[in-house]
């Protein structure tokens, strides 16, 4: 059963009619609409580097910041949000929010702000920033190599201790809508300084410098020591996947001609 599948199958358990399923995205999640509900499945199914205790952490963390007034996309209320587990496939459930004009780089910083600032007193339990554990995880299907070796180096350097985090805060993760961005995919929130998340927004992304004036104050030098530590996460999540993502093969060696400057 594919994911969409899935997703119906899983509302119409609950008693939630879709008249048709539409898939949104397929990376390394498939983001499935049941329309006409406003409602969004999150289907993961074998993605590389994705643990279940991420999509607890996820929900726990996204209603901890809706709680606050923070720009995040908000878990459905239409059926627990799971995690559910059908056909192979774990689901979580989350509000359709509907996309509007182009995103605002500067209301995006500025939202991520909010986000850290709501973040600052959580206390729940998140993976270190690098998730080297992680790393270790992805690469362990592949034949010693100087660039798995250093992307595991580069994943277990130490950065200074900070808060819990998005995580992954490109801004491919934001939303535009009519009321401004909206975040999501917190699936990888971690602990670690703010600057880390600042490095996901900088990372390859042209529309970075306005997103970070806009954001206010932070250290550049940290984000600069953050950024190979951020990005080797990211480059070992491409190696995994590149076997049935082909597409991505180009992006991967981009990435690794990068970060072999910090070998």
């Amino acid at each position: 059963m594919g994911a969409a599948d899935a997703a119906a199958a899983v509302a119409r358990a609950h008693g939630l009619a879709c008249e048709e399923p539409v898939v949104l995205r397929n990376a390394w999640h498939v983001l499935v609409h049941l329309q006409p509900l406003p409602l969004v499945a999150r289907v993961t199914s074998g993605a590389p580097g994705v643990a279940p205790d991420d999509v607890l952490r996820e929900l726990e963390v996204a209603r901890h910041l809706v709680r606050a007034g923070a720009p995040v996309v908000e878990p459905s209320d239409l059926l627990d949000p799971g995690p559910h587990e059908h056909d192979g496939h774990v689901l979580v459930f989350w509000k359709y929010l509907t996309r509007e004009g182009e995103l605002d780089p500067a209301a995006a910083g500025r939202g991520l702000r909010t986000i850290h600032d709501a973040l600052a007193d959580y206390d729940g339990d998140l993976p270190v920033a690098g998730r080297a554990g992680e790393v270790d995880e992805m690469l362990a299907a592949f034949p010693p190599s100087q660039d798995a070796e250093l992307l595991r180096e580069l994943a277990a350097r130490e950065l200074p201790a900070g808060q819990a985090l998005h995580g992954d805060a490109h801004l491919f993760n934001c939303i535009p809508t009519a009321s401004g961005p909206v975040w999501h995919d917190l699936e990888t929130a971690c602990r670690g300084p703010r600057e880390y998340d600042l490095a996901a927004l900088a990372w390859e992304d042209p529309r970075a410098e306005t997103a970070l004036a806009a954001y206010g104050p932070y250290d550049r030098d940290l984000l600069e020591e953050a950024l190979p530590v951020y990005a080797a996460w990211i480059a070992a999540s491409f190696m995994a996947a590149a076997a049935r993502r082909p597409e991505t093969a180009e992006r991967l060696e981009r990435q690794l001609r990068f970060l072999r400057r910090y070998a």
